[in-house]
């Protein structure tokens, strides 16, 4: 928990407590604060209503990066990287991947699945061989660069299921020498299904591996940049043209993402025990693309909130201070026929709690609502930079952090609000206030 959110409940438990304390204690008070809210209709109303909008516009648009934040994950998740990869530890200290190779991958595999902490969580596993070269179509006289990714066929449905199949047949459906393209690669070596490409790279050992591989299936992901050099082989026919019997990295698909932090620290000691030189990298540590458009819409919700917060300040303190001016007589005889100034103190933040109290739960039905109807059908939305493909999204209502700050920053700005004229009108001098007119 953020030192925000402790702050935040904190001062929840506080205005809950004030709030209930006045319920059993000075009940009378509680009805007089919550009557004075219709003396003013207009001014009241007008004050809940630009807290309600602003408790909307906070929920749709909480809502709608919630789902983009989520789509964004399982796009990220399921286009061949999964929750979790684990590397050899020199993986990320050299260029040359080929060197980095996790050799014992079948008896290491075994040793997670028979692993009962371990395997509980576990839904898919796969090894994957990465490897690099040139790719020519003689026919057309067409080569290029590629980057080749030699996958398990059965987990690959799993873990690359947000991989569009354009034409052809997924890698399950094929046999061991032949391939899929993304469909950026296909364009550029004018391949279409049943060509042959001569695939050439440099294997394990440093020496030169060549392959003569059937085209079977052209996949689009969205993600144009990957599109437009990947390609996916049986990871035995990989393992055949890389000589070797190791892979580059383990991928692994969990059943319930919440269990990530659990499981990865359960795998990390796994790994000490056996003291293997693995090391292990999450989705999210692995996306930089998903950093950075989590840390833009969180960015621009944090700003939503701030001017939604100010707005509600000034709208209740501005309401408050004119209640205050206009009742000016009536506290003034309140406190001539003995109400201590603190009493006086506690109906105003009685009112200002109300009006939060009001605004919030207004946002929330409201802003529900209209989710529902947007809902219905959906926002198309245009593809993310880097991407070729759109996506339609929806607002997520069931998140509870966001019915959560719905609900409390009505009420907390609100009671804030609210404190300096309840001290104000407390302090009022008796004397001269009888004067005012």
């Amino acid at each position: 928990m953020t030192s925000g959110m402790l702050l935040t409940g904190i001062a929840v438990l506080l205005i809950a407590g004030f709030l209930l304390w006045c319920v059993v204690c000075k009940t009378q008070d509680v009805k007089f604060a919550f009557l004075n809210l219709f003396r003013h209709k207009r001014r009241s109303f007008s004050t809940i209503a630009a807290i309600i909008l602003g408790g909307v516009a906070i929920f749709l648009y909480g809502g709608f990066i919630n789902y983009s934040f989520w789509i964004l994950k399982e796009q990220t998740v399921r286009t061949n990287i999964g929750h979790l990869q684990i590397y050899d530890k020199s993986y990320f200290e050299t260029s040359n991947k080929s060197k980095s190779i996790i050799n014992n991958y079948d008896a290491l595999k075994a040793d997670i699945l028979n692993d009962g902490d371990l395997a509980e969580y576990i839904s898919t596993i796969s090894g994957q061989l990465e490897f690099t070269g040139v790719i020519s179509q003689y026919e057309n006289e067409t080569s290029s660069y590629f980057s080749g990714l030699g996958v398990e066929p059965l987990p690959a449905l799993k873990l690359g299921s947000f991989d569009k199949l354009i034409s052809g047949s997924d890698l399950s459906r094929i046999k061991q020498d032949e391939a899929t393209l993304g469909s950026g690669l296909a364009r550029t070596l004018n391949a279409r299904y049943g060509d042959w490409l001569d695939v050439l790279v440099v294997n394990a050992q440093g020496g030169q591996g060549a392959l003569s591989l059937r085209l079977r299936g052209i996949f689009e992901s969205g993600i144009k940049d990957y599109d437009d050099v990947a390609m996916k082989i049986p990871l035995q026919t990989a393992q055949r043209m890389m000589n070797t019997n190791g892979v580059s990295k383990f991928v692994i698909l969990l059943k319930n993402d919440a269990d990530l932090p659990e499981f990865t620290a359960k795998l990390e000691k796994f790994i000490a025990d056996k003291r293997l030189p693995l090391i292990v990298k999450d989705w999210k540590t692995l996306s930089l693309f998903y950093q950075q458009v989590e840390g833009l819409l969180s960015g621009i919700y944090f700003f939503i909130k701030t001017i939604v917060a100010l707005i509600v300040i000034f709208m209740i303190g501005n309401a408050m201070t004119m209640n205050i001016v206009e009742r000016t007589r009536e506290i003034t005889t309140l406190r001539a026929i003995g109400l201590q100034p603190g009493h006086v103190t506690r109906l105003f933040l009685l009112e200002g709690i109300f009006i939060g109290v009001v605004g919030a739960l207004g946002s929330l039905l409201i802003g529900y609502a209209i989710a529902c109807v947007i809902n219905l059908n959906g926002i198309a939305m245009p593809p993310s930079p880097g991407q070729t493909q759109g996506y339609t999204a929806f607002i997520k209502t069931n998140s509870v952090e966001l019915i959560w700050i719905t609900l409390v920053l009505p009420v907390l700005t609100a009671s804030l609000a609210s404190v300096l004229p309840a001290v104000r009108a407390a302090k009022l001098n008796i004397s001269d206030a009888f004067k005012f007119v």
